[in-house]
């Protein structure tokens, strides 16, 4: 039996580890945590169903993954600007709601106990050299980092909602949202690129939500994070696969990065079982969607009132459109094929550091 040793416990470590092992290799993962999560503190993220037309669910199935942790489908958000409100609606769920982090029913959790029932055998607050492992999944480079998001979770009495504000005043070239599930919620701000003001911006991002919705807030906790885009993929090195952020596989628009991750880690574990080429099947999955990003990224970049834009195209969409706008956004287009190659040189420039 051959085995596999895996560098970081994330969302595509375990997915590559548990695959493996259903293959029937012998699996070993080292994390420098102590657990699985441990970057997050129970944040709320959503589990993004917009960019493909295959459902986020169906196609965790296909990568051999179970639903036993907490993910709720919202087919109904809100666009604002802090002053309008749009409506968002969809057949089909927009995204779903997970749970980040060291808690029950996340799913960092779930992935986890998946994993060891597998036969996986994770090793906590343990490192590894790289030369030694043939899978690196270590997450964001403190050292390349693209987006920050500050914020908070709390309990409240509020009804379940969504809510994404586009706002200057909010966030430098991002966005801020508002999440309620089930008494259970998540505010936070992200901005790309300029990280000095993520007080100032959460502050504001507060004070506009609490003119939006009636908020109901209690037993506040701090939560926050980093995301990492490299414009020149770190595929493999030495031999050794990396996978998820690690590789700088992330949506470059708004960070939505948990489907990049959870499909790199199968990929990385399909390319070991049936002998296939990494670069090739990551090409295929992800080389128009990255670069449709970086498109997408441009356009904000350069419209300094995008927020606007984005308002005044929500409001000239019927409900049950703005779905076909995502998937359209988040796909490579010929348009979007033809800007690429003068957005990249653009946005590598500025973000060369």
């Amino acid at each position: 039996m051959k085995s596999i040793k895996i560098l970081g416990a994330g969302l595509s470590g375990l997915t590559a580890a548990l695959n493996l092992t259903r293959a029937g290799y012998d699996v070993e993962v080292f994390e420098k945590r102590n657990d699985c999560g441990g970057r997050f503190r129970g944040d709320l993220e959503g589990l993004e169903n917009w960019s493909s037309k295959v459902d986020i669910l169906d196609e965790l199935k296909s990568m051999n993954i179970r639903i036993n942790f907490d993910c709720n489908p919202f087919k109904t958000m809100y666009l604002s600007d802090g002053e309008e409100k749009i409506r968002i609606v969809s057949k089909k769920p927009v995204f779903y709601l997970v749970k980040r982090g060291v808690i029950e029913k996340s799913l960092d959790q779930g992935l986890k106990n998946q994993a060891v029932e597998s036969g996986v055998n994770i090793h906590f607050n343990s490192k590894k050299s790289l030369k030694d492992v043939d899978i690196i999944s270590t997450g964001p480079s403190s050292k390349k980092i693209t987006a920050m998001d500050t914020g908070i979770i709390f309990e409240t009495e509020m009804d379940d909602v969504a809510i994404v504000l586009v706002s200057s005043k909010t966030s430098y070239k991002g966005y801020s949202y508002l999440l309620v599930d089930k008494g259970y919620g998540c505010m936070c701000t992200v901005s790309a690129y300029k990280f000095g003001n993520m007080k100032t911006y959460f502050k504001k991002t507060y004070e506009l939500f609490s003119k939006l919705v009636d908020l109901k807030i209690k037993n506040q906790r701090n939560v926050g994070g980093v995301g990492s885009f490299l414009f020149k993929k770190k595929l493999q090195e030495d031999g050794k696969l990396i996978a998820g952020e690690a590789a700088g596989l992330q949506d470059f628009l708004w960070g939505f990065g948990m489907r990049y991750a959870l499909a790199s880690g199968f990929l990385a574990a399909k390319s070991i079982i049936e002998g296939k080429s990494y670069k090739r099947l990551i090409k295929k999955r992800f080389s128009d969607k990255l670069k449709a990003s970086i498109v997408n990224r441009f356009y904000v970049e350069k419209f300094n009132n995008y927020e606007k834009i984005l308002i005044n195209l929500g409001k000239k969409l019927d409900e049950g459109e703005h779905i076909n706008l995502l998937y359209e956004a988040y796909n490579l287009s010929l348009y979007r094929r033809v800007l690429y190659p003068y957005a990249r040189l653009s946005l590598s420039r500025k973000y060369k550091d």
